[in-house]
């Protein structure tokens, strides 16, 4: 007979060295008190390591348990993804705050209410940026990575400069913008 060992595990996290996660632990371990703790102090734009090395290790089946949604990262898609991913892999979290327990039917409607919103916030965004990226575009604007040039762009310009061009002449040259080119010379 094959019986697998659930685990519960508790997470933790302050944002600053000024607080410490002793409220958070005291309330939780008293409802978990076999829960497995990992409690970090990590500001929501950083890495979270403890979070992000406890992540990987769950496993069907497995809970984990935090004081609310928000001690799982800053960004409300960040957070949802995460509850996408553990969702996928059976791990059932448990929010206290929320009161919301992703194993049960209310908790499940909650989540998939929560990855829709999501979902659609992410299509609103690519829209919104396709959008913005078409208009610039109509106005010659072109959006994306800054080129890069080649060796020889950059010997060219260096040698302009050193036969007397101004910028501008450079510029109208080479078709590089005057910034660039101004870059170009003091990365020299």
């Amino acid at each position: 007979m094959n019986l697998e060992v659930y685990m519960e595990y508790i997470y933790s996290r302050v944002s600053t060295d000024r607080q410490d996660t002793q409220n958070q632990l005291s309330h939780l371990q008293s409802r978990y008190p076999n829960a497995q703790v990992h409690e970090e102090t990590a500001s929501g734009f950083k890495k979270r390591p403890i979070l992000d090395a406890l992540i990987p290790r769950l496993k069907k089946g497995d809970v984990l348990i935090v004081a609310a949604l928000d001690r799982l990262g800053r960004k409300t898609l960040e957070i949802l993804g995460l509850i996408e991913d553990l969702d996928k892999r059976g791990v059932i979290l448990v929010s206290i705050r929320e009161g919301l327990d992703y194993s049960t039917i209310a908790g499940r409607l909650v989540m998939q209410i929560l990855v829709s919103i999501a979902e659609m916030e992410r299509s609103l965004i690519s829209e919104r940026t396709k959008s913005a990226l078409a208009a610039k575009r109509k106005q010659g604007i072109v959006g994306g990575r800054r080129p890069t040039y080649s060796q020889d762009v950059v010997s060219r310009v260096k040698e302009l400069r050193r036969q007397g061009l101004t910028i501008q002449e450079i510029n109208r040259l080479t078709s590089i913008s005057t910034g660039r080119i101004s870059e170009l010379l003091r990365s020299a």
